[in-house]
């Protein structure tokens, strides 16, 4: 089976974007159904929004993406920070291949400390790096 990396800019944690509020509040569902309608089967649009697609996935079908870390505010999409730690909550529980968990898990990592400079915390760290 090989590995496909979605190249840096088709991918949720490369993407340069605002951070909303810190205390944002987030709902996942909500998050994947405002994607849905904004991103209206463009899959770099998609992909912008989640860390993690299925590999062999259809690009245009958002049940093949995972781990949504950002959020459509006032139309534009906005990377929120419960979207993040939820990400990282949800990491062991779902199915996919050790490899893509270490990918992603590196993600997440990404964006925590991206989010500690956005937030002026730089002590803020993944779970498992605290």
């Amino acid at each position: 089976m090989s590995h496909h990396t979605p190249p840096a800019s088709d991918n949720a944690a490369d993407v340069v974007m605002p951070w909303a509020p810190r205390d944002h509040r987030w709902s996942g569902e909500q998050a994947r159904h405002d994607a849905r309608i904004w991103a209206d089967g463009d899959p770099i649009k998609l992909a912008s929004i989640f860390i993690y697609r299925r590999e062999g996935g259809n690009p245009a079908a958002i049940d093949d993406y995972k781990f949504p870390i950002a959020d459509i505010i006032d139309g534009r999409p906005t990377k929120v920070f419960h979207a993040v730690s939820a990400a990282a909550g949800d990491l062991d529980k779902a199915h996919i291949s050790d490899h893509d968990r270490e990918i992603v898990k590196r993600r997440i990592t990404e964006l925590y400390l991206e989010a500690g400079k956005a937030f002026g915390d730089p002590g803020l760290r993944a779970p498992w790096d605290r």
